[in-house]
C-alpha cells in the first residue's frame, strides 16, 4: 500500500466517525426531573464548562492500515486511556498513558503541542479548523467531544429517556438518539452526562449489525471543577527536539488535483461550507448521518483500487468496491461517463453508499 493510499483510506474512513471507545456498565441511580430535550439542551450548553479526570476509551474498527498509522488504529480499534485537563476550548491538556511513557497534546492560543515523553520530541502546529479534513486524535475520544459530534443536528423526535446511572462515582443522567434517515449505519447514541455539571461523561455509539458498541468513551474518574492554569501551561522541555508538523500531502493531492468539484446536493441532501481550499472534499448529511465525496486524481484511484482489490472484506458491487469497517463505509466507484473515480465514504448503509456513487458518476464533470 502506498504512502497516499494509506492517507486517503485513514482519512475518509475515520473522518466520517472520527471517534473510539468502551462499553462501561453502571450502577442505576434514581432519575432526575424535568425532559429529555431539556437534558439534551444541557449537555449542548456544557460546551463551555470546564472539567478534569481519567478517561478510558475502546474501539472496535479495525481500519485497514499499516504500522505508519498505530495511533490511528489504536484510537479507533483498540484501547486508549487518557488524563485530561479541560479549562477551555482554547485552553486544555491531554495525556495519553501507555505502559512505555506517554504523548500529551496541549493547546493554546499560540497553538498546538504534542510532546512525546518516550522520544522526547516536541511538536508545533496551528490549530485545525472546525470541518477540516484530518485524522483523528485522541482527544477526539474525550466523551464530551464525541457527545457533541453524536447529538449535533438531533431533533426532539429522535430523543428519548435512559434510566439514570453512576458513572465515575456520579450521578449521570442518559438519553438515546435513534437517526431518523433511514440511510444512516447508526443505530444508536446512548449518551450520559454528569447530573452536577451537565457535562458528557459516558457516550456509547451502536451501528446496525448486532454486537458491542462500535464507539464507546467513559471517565472512570471525574471532576467539574476548573483546571489550575498550570496544568495545561506547556514549556519545551530542556533538550527536547523540537519540530513543526505539516498537514498530509494527500490533501493537497486531492485539493490541487481532483478531477471534478462535489455537486451542491447529494442523497438531496445540501453540501456544507468547505474550508478555504478544501473544495474538492463534499461533506453532506446532518449530525451522525455523514458523507464525503471526492474525485480523485487518476493515479490514486488506480493505487487505491489496487489495495482495495486485494484487502479482505471488500465487495464488488455495480458502482464499484466497498469496504466497510462497523458504521463507516467507503465505496470507490468505477471511471463515470466523465472518467471521474469518485470515493464516498460516510456513516451510510451500502444501499446509501451505492446511491450516492450512482449520482456522482451519471453527473459527468461533477458540479463543476
Amino acid at each position: 500500500m502506498t504512502r497516499s493510499t494509506r492517507w486517503v483510506i485513514v482519512i475518509t474512513l475515520s473522518a466520517a466517525l472520527a471517534m473510539a471507545p468502551v462499553v462501561i456498565r453502571g450502577l442505576p441511580v434514581s432519575g432526575a426531573e424535568g425532559s429529555v430535550v431539556a437534558l439534551l439542551e444541557r449537555m449542548r450548553a456544557s460546551s463551555s464548562s470546564p472539567y478534569a479526570g481519567y478517561v478510558e476509551s475502546t474501539g472496535s474498527l479495525a481500519l485497514p492500515v499499516s504500522d505508519q498509522f498505530d495511533a490511528v488504529a489504536s484510537l479507533l480499534g483498540g484501547r486508549t486511556q487518557l488524563r485530561v485537563w479541560w479549562r477551555a476550548s482554547d485552553d486544555w491538556r491531554a495525556d495519553t498513558l501507555s505502559a512505555t511513557g506517554e504523548h500529551s497534546i496541549r493547546t493554546s492560543a499560540d497553538g498546538v503541542w504534542a510532546w512525546d515523553f518516550e522520544g522526547n520530541r516536541v511538536t508545533h502546529s496551528r490549530p485545525v479548523p472546525g470541518g477540516e479534513v484530518r485524522l483523528p486524535q485522541d482527544a477526539d475520544a474525550l466523551p464530551p467531544a464525541l457527545a457533541a459530534r453524536m447529538l449535533s443536528g438531533a431533533r426532539p423526535e429522535e430523543i428519548s429517556a435512559l434510566p439514570s446511572r453512576l458513572v465515575a462515582g456520579r450521578a449521570a443522567d442518559g438519553l438515546r438518539r435513534r437517526p431518523s434517515e433511514p440511510l444512516s449505519s447508526i443505530a444508536r447514541i446512548d449518551v450520559w452526562a454528569d447530573r452536577e455539571s451537565g457535562v458528557p461523561v459516558l457516550v456509547e455509539v451502536f451501528g446496525k449489525t448486532p454486537g458491542v458498541a462500535s464507539l464507546s468513551t467513559t471517565f472512570l474518574d471525574f471532576t467539574a471543577t476548573k483546571p489550575p492554569a498550570q496544568d495545561t501551561a506547556f514549556k519545551p522541555p530542556p533538550g527536547s527536539r523540537l519540530g513543526t508538523s505539516r498537514r498530509t500531502d494527500v490533501v493537497d493531492i486531492v485539493r490541487r488535483f481532483s478531477p471534478a468539484t462535489p455537486p451542491d446536493t447529494l442523497l438531496g441532501m445540501p453540501r456544507t461550507a468547505s474550508p478555504a481550499g478544501l473544495d474538492a472534499f463534499g461533506q453532506y448529511g446532518r449530525g451522525v448521518t455523514q458523507v464525503i465525496a471526492a474525485a480523485l486524481p487518476r493515479r490514486l484511484a488506480r493505487s487505491l483500487t489496487s489495495q482495495l482489490k486485494a484487502s479482505p472484506g471488500v465487495t464488488a458491487l455495480p458502482e464499484g468496491l466497498m469496504v466497510a469497517v462497523g458504521p463507516v463505509g467507503l465505496l470507490l466507484t468505477d471511471p463515470g461517463p466523465g472518467g471521474e473515480d469518485w470515493l464516498v465514504a460516510g456513516t451510510l448503509t451500502p444501499e446509501g453508499l451505492a446511491r450516492a456513487a450512482t449520482e456522482l458518476t451519471t453527473t459527468p464533470g461533477g458540479a463543476g
